[in-house]
């Protein structure tokens, strides 16, 4: 069975990113796949400052090896002023190689469509840095692709079926 790890990269306690990643687990659940989550809520992440891995604190460790060895990843992207968010960019610069030749999928929420140049940037990011390789459709939503109680736009769910079908 394929391990997808899910990384949801908001801070935020009502983060729309978080509730995409919600709904892809649930979706690849169903596709049976294994899916794990790294909730960046929930890890102290030191600032990266260029060291190894293994020189920073053991917490991190554990980390590192989930995502060497999970199959695909899905990272669940809040967008904040046209960019990926900072604790997204912190974590990436810690753990670049273990993303080393992955397959990944995007789950964004943004303020508006017009972000979408956001996720261009993840590609190349994990692309030049770790050899990563990003598959369509990326899964990009704003405010009006939720109901009044939060609950996702189906369009928006055959979208992340679409993507986990290319991982």
């Amino acid at each position: 069975m394929k391990t997808i790890l899910f990384i949801s990269a908001s801070l935020s306690p009502h983060s729309k990113s978080f509730l995409l990643i919600q709904k892809a687990i649930q979706c690849a659940e169903e596709k049976g796949f294994k899916a794990e989550l790294i909730d960046l809520r929930q890890v102290g992440l030191p600032f990266c400052d260029g060291r190894s891995i293994a020189d920073y604190p053991t917490n991190l460790h554990p980390i590192h090896e989930q995502i060497e060895n999970a199959d695909h990843l899905v990272f669940g992207v809040p967008i904040y002023c046209y960019s990926i968010s900072g604790v997204l960019k912190n974590f990436i610069d810690l753990f670049s190689k273990a993303f080393k030749n992955k397959r990944f999928g995007i789950c964004a929420a943004a303020g508006s469509k017009m972000s979408y140049l956001a996720t261009a940037d993840l590609v190349k990011i994990l692309g030049y840095e770790s050899g990563a390789v990003g598959v369509q459709p990326m899964v990009l939503v704003d405010r009006t692709d939720f109901d009044e109680n939060r609950n996702v736009n189906p369009l928006v769910l055959e979208r992340i079926e679409r993507m986990l079908d290319a991982l």
